[in-house]
């Protein structure tokens, strides 16, 4: 029995089932673009040891669609350097004039954990001065009393960033509870309508006035 002859296929028939090589050129330039943004966000995560170029050209062309899909590498986990601006930090909301049992508001909750935590650590880091330019710090703390001013009931509030203290590596201690250092403090109060934001300056210490006497060469 002899065997058939093998069928020929005809190629016109084949690419007929396929996209137009001009549909293909396409899509394989978009896959290109974007690895080459994957590559070149993770080029120029760090601030150090990155080009000026590459910092720029990640910053004006890929950031913009990568941080609403939360894909920006900026999120910072607890995997860092010990600076300052790694610590975890949290949002702690209440009544100007707070005594006794006073309703308190933190963000995020003591003893959270997961994703949403995680975001509000971050958030509240936004509220270190130096986080954020001059001309736009009182944002944030602003907007964040005006949406509890119904819930706590008050229309005078104090927002404080709380910073958790970065011990050093030689005195780091597992088993302690971390302590917290105030690292902002806002006065945001609702008068006739308007929103105000009072700064208040953090007390130091300084050298007390003492009026000289005659024994250290003053005149009389």
């Amino acid at each position: 029995m002899s065997a058939q002859p093998p069928r020929k296929t005809d190629p016109k028939s084949t690419q007929a089932g396929l996209p137009s090589e001009a549909f293909r050129g396409f899509v394989s330039i978009l896959l290109s673009l974007y690895l080459f943004g994957c590559v070149l966000t993770v080029a120029g995560n760090s601030g150090s040891g990155s080009s000026l170029l590459v910092s720029t050209v990640k910053s004006k062309l890929f950031s913009p669609w990568m941080v609403p899909l939360w894909l920006d590498l900026g999120f910072d986990y607890r995997l860092t350097y010990g600076q300052l601006d790694d610590a975890d930090h949290v949002i702690v909301v209440e009544p100007w004039n707070a005594a006794g049992e006073a309703k308190t508001i933190r963000f995020p909750a003591a003893g959270s954990s997961g994703i949403a935590a995680n975001r509000w650590r971050t958030l509240a880091g936004w509220l270190e001065p130096e986080a954020v330019p001059e001309d736009v710090a009182g944002l944030l703390p602003t907007a964040v009393a005006e949406s509890l001013f119904d819930e706590l009931g008050s229309e005078d509030l104090r927002v404080r960033c709380l910073r958790f203290a970065m011990p050093e590596r030689s005195a780091f201690d597992a088993a302690a509870k971390p302590s917290l250092e105030q690292a902002m403090v806002a006065r945001v109060r609702r008068v006739a309508g308007s929103v105000q934001l009072l700064t208040v300056e953090e007390q130091r210490d300084v050298a007390p006035v003492v009026s000289p006497t005659n024994d250290e060469g003053a005149t009389p």
